[in-house]
């Protein structure tokens, strides 16, 4: 008989959600949930929905060494990634963290340094969730594309976060999104223009010959998130359609062509647990990180 995967989220709610429906579809049948709050309802309603799940409801995130996990996928808010990935780590050697990795303000090291030190020791594997990376392969694929030299990137949403906290949380995505078009590699890197105020965040650079725009808002009031971005000459806008409870993905490109693609948020966690075990993924992964966070430490100051 096969051993029941066991796996854990750390803040199963609101994007934590994605991480442990992703967990389920994969085949998980002993999950770990820690909340900041105990809460027996959220486990009795999940019971009820997925009926063949062993839920374990835990007060704290000690706990979860009790299961021995397979995975732990960690949703927290960021300003607790580091901290959070110091204690889990030692006790689960398979790591999923929810973008950024984190951000540490007035430290004496770098995020480089620190995010460097904590992805290359060879007893943890820790994965970063870029959902962007599927999206910019599935167009690049899409659209036979070979080299880009203009790059827009539209990001609206219901955030909560205002003024540096904005790029913190959005730039992974745009960045990830970049670098996956432009083959990974962060070859050169200059700042033209950063604007921001409370509620928005825009920039324009020059990556690896590419000019970028970046532009960036968060509103708790929106109803919805606004994707658009442009590449080259071709403008695209995210569309979202739910199908049986579940986000569809589709992007309009050119307000005429309707290109059905999978769901980049699914499809890369579950890229990740079909690659737990590649060292190629998981370095690709780390570099997308550790490039990221040069870039974002001369836009962020």
């Amino acid at each position: 008989m096969l051993k029941k995967l066991t796996g854990a989220v750390i803040g199963p709610s609101g994007i934590g959600k994605v991480h442990l429906r992703e967990l389920i579809n994969f085949g998980y049948k002993n999950i770990a949930l820690v909340g900041k709050r105990y809460s027996n309802e959220r486990v009795n309603l999940l019971s009820k929905e997925y009926k063949n799940i062993n839920f374990y409801n835990l007060k704290t995130i000690n706990e979860i060494k009790k299961i021995r996990p397979k995975i732990i996928n960690l949703c927290t808010p960021t300003k607790y990634h580091y901290d959070h990935i110091l204690i889990i780590k030692n006790f689960c050697k398979n790591l999923i963290i929810e973008k950024p990795i984190f951000w540490i303000k007035n430290r004496k090291k770098t995020n480089y340094k620190l995010a460097k030190n904590l992805l290359y020791p060879k007893n943890n594997k820790i994965f970063v969730n870029l959902p962007m990376i599927s999206l910019a392969n599935q167009i690049k694929n899409e659209n036979k594309l070979k080299k880009v030299s203009k790059f827009n990137f539209n990001y609206f949403t219901s955030g909560k976060n205002k003024s540096e906290n904005i790029p913190i949380d959005l730039l992974p995505h745009a960045l990830s999104f970049l670098l996956t078009l432009n083959s990974n590699a962060l070859k050169n890197f200059k700042i033209l223009e950063i604007n921001k105020n409370l509620h928005h965040w825009k920039c324009k650079i020059i990556v690896n010959e590419c000019l970028c725009k970046f532009f960036f808002k968060q509103d708790p009031k929106r109803s919805n998130s606004r994707l658009s971005f442009k590449i080259n000459d071709d403008a695209y806008l995210r569309k979202y359609f739910v199908k049986s409870n579940i986000y569809e993905t589709k992007v309009l490109k050119n307000k005429k062509k309707l290109l059905n693609l999978k769901n980049p948020m699914a499809d890369y966690i579950n890229f990740i647990l079909k690659n737990l075990n590649k060292k190629d993924v998981l370095r690709k992964n780390n570099d997308m990180v550790l490039n990221s966070i040069k870039i974002m430490e001369k836009l962020i100051s």
